[in-house]
């Protein structure tokens, strides 16, 4: 019996699906959000079955426990996928109805899931469903990905709906989307997964369908072809142009950051910047480390710094091993490396654990440690988080851990119930979590959150601070953030 069959057992009241839904959460939101459209599809028609005759139960579960709301958002997002009409309309309407953030690129879908009754319809909100996708992105810090993948599913639905008897109208739609995308506030139209779509032949709507849908799990990883990591052993960039300017730079994260941002004004162009998709993307080029730390570093940097401020004595006063999950650049633990040097703590950095997808970020990283401090022990681990295993971070128990998650954990491209199994069978004693991210929306928040309480019911666990700030609310800066601070004992 799979997740979603458990889930109708447990619908037929509200007190147990509540429970069901505290229980269940994270692997419900592995099964609807982080699996392959032909993966999901398998199961479509019982999604179908389940949503509209469920409705009064859902509607009774309190919208004020994050777990209805995550619950309502992913059901939400399938419908979207599936081009659910009548399922979207009423989960729409429900979380409006409870006051539920729904954020502009939701509310871009929900143009052409509401209230569309022909092909015309589609084309007369293009100009509307763009400029919410430029909101979504440009001011409530949406990934370009999310962006994207919600016009790719608008075009879509206009080929499911409208292909056969109407290839004149499709086309014409097409040819409107490759209009827009010489307008420079429409530049992510020019993303290379919109001239794929664009470019499938859909003179076979059913053929075309499914390869428009493949393209984008692909493109959003949802799919289970993972990338091949092969780099073992530890991974240093070494005599390098980058190594031979970081020799005559000082050990500070300002200092290293100088040098991305004048490489980068050297060689600066929209397709580098462009390229980064929000800071989410594995970088594989060293123009995009560049751009990286010079568009993103110091707001990162400043996030960590302050979320460095909640971490009691008893840590920042130890021997402690470091674990950087998804390190890039190593920028959270030369931010951490930074705040000891300012502050009066006495920390001695056993071990670094640096884990990481894109190997020449990773190499970089380690050099980067290094030039702080050459004698800390340093592991690199070049693989995804779906790809761990216990056994890539040997036997390192003896001290505290605190572990680094900057700008990851609100990502949907990986488990995060594989995760927390992982972290929980392989991190014994005492562990600290810092971790930060912008503030998106609820479903990412969410993600956020449910990490953290699932160490709850650990020993010696202690929430140090959950802080929330959207753009403008944080003081002194134009970035939002979100930081989660805590301690277990696992």
């Amino acid at each position: 019996m799979d997740i979603f069959d458990r889930l109708i057992d447990a619908s037929k009241n509200k007190t147990d699906l509540q429970l069901f839904l505290e229980d269940n959460i994270e692997e419900l939101y592995d099964f609807l959000l982080t699996q392959s459209f032909s993966d999901l599809d398998f199961h479509k028609e019982k999604i179908d079955r389940y949503i509209l005759p469920h409705l009064k139960v859902i509607r009774q579960l309190d919208f004020n426990i994050e777990s209805t709301i995550v619950f309502t958002l992913l059901l939400l997002d399938t419908t979207e996928r599936f081009g659910f009409l009548m399922p979207f309309q009423q989960l729409y309407k429900l979380l409006v109805k409870n006051n539920c953030k729904i954020g502009s690129r939701l509310e871009a879908s929900a143009l052409y899931l509401i209230g569309i009754g022909n092909i015309s319809d589609y084309e007369r909100i293009i100009d509307q469903l763009l400029c919410k996708l430029v909101i979504a992105y440009q001011v409530e810090d949406d990934s370009e990905d999310k962006v994207v993948g919600t016009l790719v599913n608008y075009y879509a639905q206009v080929v499911h709906n409208f292909a056969l008897h109407n290839l004149d109208g499709v086309l014409s739609i097409k040819g409107v989307i490759i209009q827009k995308s010489d307008e420079s506030e429409f530049y992510f139209l020019k993303n290379i997964l919109i001239t794929e779509v664009l470019d499938v032949d859909i003179q076979d709507h059913i053929s075309g369908y499914k390869q428009i849908q493949e393209l984008l799990d692909v493109f959003l990883k949802r799919t289970k072809k993972y990338i091949p990591f092969v780099r073992e052993g530890f991974l240093i960039e070494k005599d390098t142009p980058y190594s031979k300017l970081l020799n005559n730079t000082d050990s500070s994260f300002s200092s290293i950051r100088r040098i991305s941002v004048n490489q980068y004004r050297l060689i600066a162009n929209d397709s580098i910047f462009y390229s980064l998709k929000s800071g989410v993307k594995i970088l594989t080029e060293e123009n995009q480390l560049y751009a990286y730390l010079h568009s993103y570093g110091d707001m990162h940097y400043k996030k960590l710094e302050s979320s460095f401020e909640f971490l009691p004595a008893e840590i920042l006063n130890s021997e402690i091993n470091i674990v950087d999950w998804g390190c890039g650049q190593g920028l959270a633990t030369m931010a951490f490396l930074d705040y000891t040097n300012s502050k009066s703590v006495n920390t001695k950095i056993n071990h670094v654990s640096l884990i990481e997808p894109s190997e020449i970020a990773l190499r970089r990283a380690a050099l980067h440690v290094s030039k702080f401090n050459s004698s800390i022990s340093l592991q690199t681990i070049n693989k995804d988080f779906d790809s761990l295993r216990s056994i890539d971070f040997g036997n390192k128990k003896t001290h505290p851990k605190l572990h680094l998650f900057s700008n990851i954990i609100d990502i949907d491209f990986f488990s995060l119930t594989e995760l927390l199994k992982l972290i929980n069978s392989t991190f014994n004693g005492e562990n600290y979590f810092v971790c930060v991210s912008p503030c998106i929306n609820y479903l990412k928040t969410g993600r956020l959150d449910r990490f953290m309480k699932s160490f709850a019911k650990n020993n010696d666990y202690k929430e140090l601070v959950s802080i929330d700030n959207e753009k403008g609310m944080w003081s002194g800066t134009p970035w939002s953030r979100v930081i989660r601070v805590f301690k277990a004992k696992l």
